[in-house]
Parts: C-alpha cells; sequence; structure tokens
C-alpha cells in the first residue's frame, strides 16, 4: 500500500506524546503570574450590564433545590466550594411568605443552620460581574426585569419552572462574606506554612527590600484613617515593577481581620508582603478579585 496513503490515514490517529513533566521557562513564569492566569480564562457574557469579560472577572451562578421545598434557588458557585448554609429551613418553609414586590427575592441569615450543607450539582449556570453594586440592583428588581436575565436554557427547562427561581435579598453581602471568609483561610494558610510566603515589614522601605514580593498588605496602624491605601493602590517594587497594595481592613472587615491577625503574629504588624510563587497565586487572584467586589462599594465595611 502506497506509504504516502498510510501516513496521511493514521495522521490523526496516533496517540499524542505525553507532555513532557519538567516545565518550561515560561510556564514556570506564568505558574506564578495571577494576573496572567486570570486574563487566560474564558470570556463570558454578563447579562445585567453586557460585559463581555474573561470569566475570572464574574461570578458563577447555578440552581440548588431548596432543602425543603425543592425550589430552585439562584446561588453562587462559591456555596458549592466553600460548603457554605443555602438557606435556613426553619425560617424559611416554602420560600414564598418572604417575597418582595411580588418577586422570588427572599431574606435569608447568612449562616442560619440548614441540612442542605453541600447540594452535589447545580444546574448548569449564569455568569453576572463581580461587583457588590450589580448584585444588589438585581435584589431590587421586579420579578419581570428578574426574569429577563435568566438564562435561556433556564426558561426552557423542564425540571422547574423558572418563574419559581428564588434570588436571595441579601445577595451582595452573602457573596461578600463568603468572598472574605477565603481571603481569611487562604491567608491563614499561607501565613502559618514554614516557606515563609507572608513576611511582616517595618515600613514601606523595607518592602524593596524583600525577595520576589508579588504583593503588600496592609493591615491598619494607629493613623490608619489617613494613611489608607485606596481601592486599586499600586507601588513600584525593584524587580517587578509594580504591585497591588491591599487594604484588609477594608476588604475583610474588623471581624474578619481580628480573626486572621490570630492565626499568626505575621499578621500583626501594619504591613506583609505576599511573595510571587505558584503556591501563593491563588491567594492573590483571590484578593485582587474581592478588591474588585467592594472597590466602588462604600458600605462594604
Amino acid at each position: 500500500m502506497d506509504p504516502e496513503f498510510q501516513a496521511a490515514r493514521n495522521r490523526y490517529r496516533t496517540p499524542k506524546p505525553e507532555a513532557s513533566a519538567e516545565l518550561s521557562a515560561f510556564q514556570r513564569k506564568l505558574r506564578k503570574n495571577p494576573y496572567a492566569q486570570a486574563l487566560a480564562t474564558p470570556l463570558r457574557q454578563c447579562p445585567v450590564t453586557g460585559a463581555r469579560l474573561p470569566n475570572f472577572f464574574l461570578l458563577d451562578f447555578g440552581l440548588v433545590p431548596h432543602p425543603q421545598t425543592g425550589k430552585p434557588w439562584q446561588m453562587p458557585k462559591l456555596v458549592i466550594e466553600s460548603g457554605a448554609n443555602v438557606s435556613s429551613s426553619a425560617s424559611i418553609p416554602d420560600g414564598a411568605e418572604l417575597n418582595v414586590t411580588g418577586s422570588n427575592k427572599v431574606d435569608t441569615p447568612i449562616d442560619a443552620p440548614s441540612s442542605h450543607r453541600r447540594p452535589a450539582r447545580t444546574v448548569a449556570g449564569s455568569h453576572i460581574i463581580a461587583h457588590q453594586s450589580a448584585l444588589r440592583l438585581i435584589s431590587n428588581l421586579k420579578q419581570r426585569s428578574y426574569m429577563q436575565i435568566l438564562p435561556h436554557r433556564w426558561k426552557n427547562d423542564a425540571r422547574f419552572k423558572a418563574d419559581q427561581i428564588i434570588w436571595r435579598k441579601d445577595m451582595d453581602t452573602f457573596v461578600l462574606e463568603l468572598l472574605r471568609k477565603r481571603a481569611v483561610k487562604l491567608l491563614q494558610y499561607l501565613g502559618t506554612r514554614p516557606a515563609a510566603y507572608v513576611v511582616p515589614c517595618q515600613d514601606y522601605e523595607d518592602i524593596q527590600n524583600k525577595h520576589q514580593a508579588g504583593a503588600v498588605l496592609w493591615l491598619g496602624g494607629p493613623n490608619a484613617d489617613k494613611d489608607h491605601p485606596p481601592p486599586y493602590a499600586m507601588m513600584g517594587f525593584k524587580s517587578s515593577g509594580r504591585i497591588p497594595l491591599y487594604n484588609l481592613p477594608a476588604l475583610l472587615g474588623s471581624e474578619h481581620l481580628s480573626q486572621l491577625r490570630g492565626a499568626s503574629k505575621i499578621f500583626d504588624s501594619t504591613l506583609a508582603v505576599i511573595k510571587r510563587k505558584h503556591n501563593t497565586a491563588e491567594c492573590q487572584l483571590h484578593l485582587w478579585k474581592l478588591m474588585g467586589y467592594v472597590a466602588s462599594d462604600t458600605s462594604a465595611g
């Protein structure tokens, strides 16, 4: 048989060679860059703003069944990741008594006890821009307007009726609490590792003496009301150009900041640096997302 014909026929049947276990210099650099990772996520469109952005800048929402009634609740997938409570089985028996303006938006305590701890799966979801004001806007929509931003596939799903979908009235603060808890968990992990992923600094000049700085944490001080960094604050660093400066009292709130300080003496300082390492990329990404969520919202503290 013609060897060229054989080669052409088998070209796409031959298994691909296994990827090399050793990363290239570019791949190693990419693993340490959280911003490149964020920009490389797939594009998705927000139905509220119409913005088409990398998925990192949006929140993934799905549907989970109410623990008592089975009615669909629109919930962020952060709930699945954290195992947080979805609703109060005691205060909302059927999801109908607390409807607002005829819509399926209900008020639910964030930490209310529930038997519905960790749903196994969600209905394929939608993506909403990761900004607190956008979620607050949805909470104030009338039922007709709310229905217009639901994914088309939800409206035609035979497993449930779209007009029964419930949106938490306090969704903006509920998501904020989830993001804050996740941030504290990630920072606590880094702060308690022997590898010194987070190191304290005496002042801003001392930051320049640290190696591989990826981000700066400002944890407050005696003149916190005057000296706090603004949202999206950046500072120059000798080898990285510019790195973000995170205002943790504003991002985490006093309660979560106290919890963080109790985890390690590193967080008792006014300033600390997160090293630019592969193992710190997830934490840096999450802090960036949290900052974007509350950046222009004066009520977040």
